[in-house]
């Protein structure tokens, strides 16, 4: 099954730390992570590992069966492979075993294989999320979708669970939602709407939502009393009740702040026990 959308938060490691959610336009092959600095052989070996994950969901695959559909009919296809962050490999590696659900199929379990890949069948032009879990990486919401084309190879990065403590202190999923928001640019030559500081956001019509600004360090820290993004473009809101989709709000002076771009609806699925991750596209 599909999400084509997340994104990434690269993890705390000496080099190329901290990047930030890259969301997507819905293109086969799109990696929708964010990286800093040159790759190592490491990386190198990792990134090689992902493509040839990334070829086999291109290729096909398993052939789809009956129980791979998400929804009614008509469908579209769509695949994912699924990405390992550590700290060792801040570039990834492809990850088994990660749990795919979606509310649009209450019944249907879908894992990831060795690959990475997750692959299915979702209804065409109908809105639809979709839930990340695997042990010991924080379990994510994608955006809420339209899909009206088949499309795979697109790349998900799953984030470890000792990102929750940096980017959300004391945040209690098991009771508690949290949206994790990362500015995204429209063009290199926008000038200040290239750049992803001073950017406020909003939750228009919930005054509950609790809304936090991150520093650009090298490893985040909550801006006190901040009230806008600095050059790293992240934020994260708490304070919302689970169980709705909420439309969020973006403002920079002499900018806009999109939120409905391509597939994405601008609608965000609020559970408990998920961090639900929304890219913010700067735009002149």
């Amino acid at each position: 099954m599909h999400r084509a959308v997340l994104a990434s938060l690269a993890c705390a490691a000496p080099a190329a730390v901290f990047a930030l959610l890259a969301v997507p336009a819905c293109s086969s092959g799109s990696h929708h992570a964010a990286g800093a600095g040159s790759p190592d052989a490491a990386d190198a070996t990792s990134q090689a590992d992902v493509g040839a994950a990334e070829a086999e969901v291109d290729g096909g695959g398993d052939e789809l069966a009956v129980g791979d559909e998400c929804g009614s009919p008509p469908y579209v296809t769509l695949g994912i492979v699924v990405v390992a962050l550590t700290l060792d490999s801040p570039d990834g590696a492809p990850l088994a075993g990660a749990q795919f659900t979606s509310p649009l199929c209450p019944s249907l379990v879908e894992y990831s294989d060795d690959a990475g890949v997750i692959q299915g069948l979702v209804s065409q032009n109908v809105p639809f999320y979709g839930r990340l879990q695997a042990p010991q990486y924080i379990p994510e919401l994608a955006p809420e979708e339209i899909f009206d084309a088949s499309s795979s190879g697109h790349k998900i990065d799953m984030l470890p669970t000792l990102l929750e403590g940096l980017l959300l202190p004391g945040f209690d999923a098991s009771a508690q939602t949290a949206i994790v928001i990362a500015a995204q640019k429209v063009t290199d030559d926008g000038g200040a709407c290239s750049s992803f500081d001073g950017i406020s956001f909003s939750v228009p019509n919930h005054s509950e939502a609790q809304i936090v600004y991150f520093t650009s360090d090298t490893i985040p820290a909550v801006i006190p009393d901040g009230g806008a993004t600095s050059t790293r473009g992240l934020a994260a809101i708490t304070g919302l009740a689970a169980g709705q989709l909420v439309t969020l709000a973006g403002t920079k002076p002499g900018c806009q702040v999109l939120f409905q771009v391509g597939t994405l609806t601008g609608r965000v699925p609020l559970e408990n026990g998920f961090v639900s991750l929304m890219p913010a596209y700067v735009s002149p």
